[in-house]
C-alpha cells in the first residue's frame, strides 16, 4: 500500500465486492486488518453505497504474505526488476498488428524467466520520476528506482506510450495534531465486512479508530499561489488525477474555498497519519509551513514530504477485452500501466489478467465481464473501447446498470461464472450456493404471505404509502419501504423468525425488495438508449445546452461522438446524461426540420 491507506469508497467499493465474487484475496486480508470500517454514500440508496475500510499497512502487510506464502500453492517469488521481453515471431497473428509472440522476461542480471503468458503490472515504475518542488529524481516510489529498461522495450515493440502523474500528501506525527475543535468521523457499529465469506471483521465496533475532518482556509490557498513557481511538477502538462486532484490543482480550480482534509491514522502501532487530501509536491520547507496553517496542525511535525510521481502508460484501447495486448501475443497489461488509478481499479485488472494469462496459457477460452455483469466489466470497457488522457478512476456514475450492479449482489453476478472459469475455489463456491439457496428460500417464503393492504396496515400500525394501490401486498412488497424490517414483519408473520439472527441475509432481503420496482423503470430507459444508439449526432451540435455535468460538457465537445451509440462509450457519460443527450437531439433535428420545412413552403 505505497499510497492511501484505505480501500473501498463509492465505486471503488463495488470492484472490491466483486473482486471478493470472484475469489480475490484483497476484500479477505481487508476484513483482517481494518481499522474502521465506513459505508459511504448511505443518504443515497444501497446501489451506491461505497463500502470503505481505513486499513493498518503493517497487518495488511502481514496477512497477505501470510496468505501469499503459506495459502497459496504452486506459486513462486522472485524479486528482481525486469529489463526486456523475449519476444519471437509470431507465426499465427490474429491481426495485422499482431506481429509478436512474449516467450518470457529478462531480468537486470540476464537471467531469462521463461513463460506461455506474462502479464506486466507495472505501477509507477515505467521511466518513473519523481518531483518536490523544483527537484525531479528518477523513481518509481521513494525508495524505489524506475523502469528504465522494460519502458523502453514496450515503446521499440509499437505501443503507442503516454505520460500521466499523481501525487501523495506530506505525512503528519499524529501526536503533534490538536484534536480538539475537530470534526470526529467514526466508523460503522457493527463494521460491515468486505468479503461475502464473513459475517463479521477482526476488530470490536468499539475498538476502531477515529479519523477526524479539518479544512484549509484562505492562508493556505495564498502560501500554495506564492510559491507555485517552486513546483515543477504543477507547471508540467502531463495529465493528473481529475476526481484525486493535488491541493495546488483545487486552489486553481476552486479559489476561495475551503477544502476537506481527512486525517486518517495509518496503523495501530504508528504515530503517522495520512491527510488525505492535500497531496501536494511543492517545496518540502513550503509543505511545512502550508501544514501548519490547517487547524489541528499548527505545532504539526512532517515525517515525509508529498510528492508528485511521472509515469509512462501504454493507451489501453491497444488491449482486448481480456487485457491481452492487440500488439503482442499471449502479454497481459493490468494496473497504472493502462491508465487508472487506485488500488480497486488495480486489483481488479490484475485478477481478469492473471485469470485470462492461465486460460490462455491452458487454450481456454477468455474470461470476460460485460457492462452488464459488473463494475469490473465497466473499467475493462472504458478502457479498451475509448482509452483516458487522464488517470482513470471509478465511479458508479459509469455504470448503466446501476441499480442491478450492486455491492450486495457481486457474488451472484460473478461467483458462478468465476468457478465455471476456475478462479473460485470449490469452498467459496460453496459457501455461496448456500447462500443463494438460503436467499432464494426466504424471497419465496416473503412472497408467500399475502394480505390487503388495509390489514396490513392495521397490524402494523404503518401508514401505507398514498400511491399504494387497493388489493394484496406480499410481505416482499412491505419491505421496500423504509421503516419495514424483517424484524418488524415479524410481529405479523412469525414464520420469518428464524431469518431475523442472519443480519446480511436480512440486509440483502431489504434490498431486493427496495429495487424491485425501480428495476423495470431504469430497464426502459436503457432500452430508449439502445433503440437510439445508432442515431447520428449533428456535427454543429451545441452540448453548453445540454443540462448535464460541467464534466459532461466538457468530454462531449472535446471527443465529438459522431452518434448515440459513440457518446455513451464516453467514460464519465452517465445514463441520465444520454437520456437528456437523446432529447435534446430529437428536439434539435424538429426544430432544424421545421425551419426548412418553412423555407420550402409558398409565400
Amino acid at each position: 500500500m505505497s499510497c492511501n491507506p484505505s480501500f473501498g469508497g463509492v465505486g471503488k467499493g463495488h470492484l472490491m465486492k466483486e473482486i471478493d465474487a470472484l475469489d480475490g484475496v484483497c476484500a479477505r486480508i481487508c476484513d483482517k486488518s481494518g481499522i474502521q470500517y465506513k459505508v459511504l454514500n448511505t443518504r443515497k440508496g444501497p446501489a451506491v453505497w461505497g463500502p470503505r475500510a481505513q486499513i493498518d499497512r503493517s497487518l495488511y502487510k502481514k496477512h497477505l504474505q501470510e496468505e501469499l506464502f503459506n495459502n497459496t500453492p504452486n506459486l513462486t517469488f522472485l524479486a528482481r526488476p525486469v529489463e526486456d521481453l523475449i519476444l519471437t515471431t509470431n507465426s499465427q497473428p490474429d491481426s495485422d498488428v499482431c506481429k509478436q509472440l512474449v516467450q518470457g522476461v529478462r531480468l537486470d542480471d540476464g537471467q531469462c524467466i521463461h513463460g506461455d503468458t506474462v502479464v506486466l503490472t507495472t505501477g509507477t515504475f515505467l521511466r518513473g520520476q519523481i518531483n518536490i518542488g523544483l527537484e525531479t529524481r528518477p523513481a518509481g516510489r521513494v525508495g524505489d528506482a524506475p523502469a528504465i529498461g522494460l519502458a523502453k522495450s514496450l515503446e521499440d515493440a509499437g505501443f503507442t506510450v503516454g505520460r500521466l502523474k499523481t501525487g501523495t500528501p506530506p505525512r503528519v506525527d499524529g501526536r503533534t495534531i490538536d484534536y480538539t475543535g475537530l470534526s470526529p468521523q467514526p466508523g460503522d457499529d457493527p463494521p460491515q465486512p468486505f468479503s461475502f465469506l464473513n459475517d463479521a471483521v477482526w476488530i470490536k465496533p468499539e475498538d476502531q479508530v477515529m479519523c477526524h475532518l479539518t479544512h484549509t482556509n484562505s492562508t493556505v490557498d495564498k502560501i500554495i499561489l506564492d510559491n507555485l513557481h517552486l513546483d515543477r511538477h504543477v507547471q508540467e502538462e502531463t495529465t493528473g488525477p481529475r476526481y484525486c486532484p493535488s491541493i495546488e490543482s483545487k486552489v486553481l480550480r476552486f479559489p476561495k474555498r475551503p477544502h476537506q482534509i481527512w486525517l486518517e491514522p495509518e496503523g495501530l502501532d504508528t504515530p503517522v497519519v495520512y491527510p488525505n487530501g492535500i497531496s501536494c509536491t511543492l517545496p518540502a520547507e513550503v509543505q511545512v509551513d502550508m501544514v501548519r496553517q490547517i487547524r489541528g496542525l499548527e505545532r504539526a511535525e512532517v515525517m515525509q514530504p508529498g510528492y508528485g510521481v511521472e509515469y509512462d502508460y501504454m493507451d489501453p484501447r491497444q488491449l482486448k477485452a481480456s487485457l491481452e495486448t492487440n500488439r503482442i501475443k499471449n502479454l497481459f497489461f493490468a494496473g497504472q500501466i493502462n491508465g487508472t488509478t487506485g488500488y480497486e481499479e488495480a486489483a481488479a485488472q490484475g485478477l481478469i489478467a492473471g485469470i485470462n494469462a492461465v486460460l490462455k496459457a491452458q487454450d481456454r477460452p477468455a474470461f470476460t465481464v460485460s457492462r452488464t455483469e459488473g463494475y469490473i466489466g465497466v473499467l475493462i470497457d472504458d478502457l479498451t473501447t475509448q482509452g483516458t488522457n487522464e488517470p482513470y478512476r471509478m465511479f458508479t456514475s459509469r455504470a448503466e446498470f446501476r441499480l442491478s450492479l450492486r455491492p450486495d449482489n457481486a457474488d451472484e453476478r460473478l461467483t458462478e461464472k468465476g468457478h465455471q472459469a476456475g478462479c473460485v475455489s470449490h469452498y467459496r463456491y460453496h459457501t455461496f450456493m448456500d447462500i443463494k439457496h438460503s436467499l432464494d428460500r426466504s424471497l419465496q417464503l416473503l412472497k408467500s404471505f399475502s394480505q390487503s393492504s388495509a390489514k396490513w396496515k392495521r397490524q402494523l400500525k404503518y401508514d401505507l404509502l398514498s400511491e399504494t394501490k387497493s388489493g394484496t401486498q406480499s410481505a416482499f412488497d412491505l419491505l421496500k419501504y423504509p421503516d419495514i424490517t424483517i424484524s418488524r414483519l415479524v410481529d405479523v408473520v412469525p414464520e420469518l423468525r428464524h431469518l431475523v439472527p442472519n443480519r446480511q441475509l436480512c440486509n440483502r432481503l431489504k434490498i431486493e425488495a427496495t429495487y424491485a420496482c425501480m428495476m423495470k423503470k431504469q430497464e426502459q430507459e436503457i432500452q430508449e438508449v439502445r433503440r437510439d444508439e445508432a442515431m447520428a449526432l449533428p456535427d454543429n451540435l451545441d452540448y453548453t445546452q445540454l443540462h448535464v455535468s460541467t464534466e459532461v460538457i466538457e468530454k462531449l465537445a472535446l471527443t465529438r461522438p459522431q452518434t448515440i451509440g459513440a457518446a455513451s462509450r464516453i467514460p464519465g457519460i452517465t445514463p441520465a446524461a444520454m437520456v437528456q443527450l437523446l432529447r435534446y437531439v430529437k428536439h434539435f433535428k424538429r426544430q432544424k426540420h421545421g425551419s426548412e420545412t418553412q423555407e420550402l413552403s409558398p409565400a
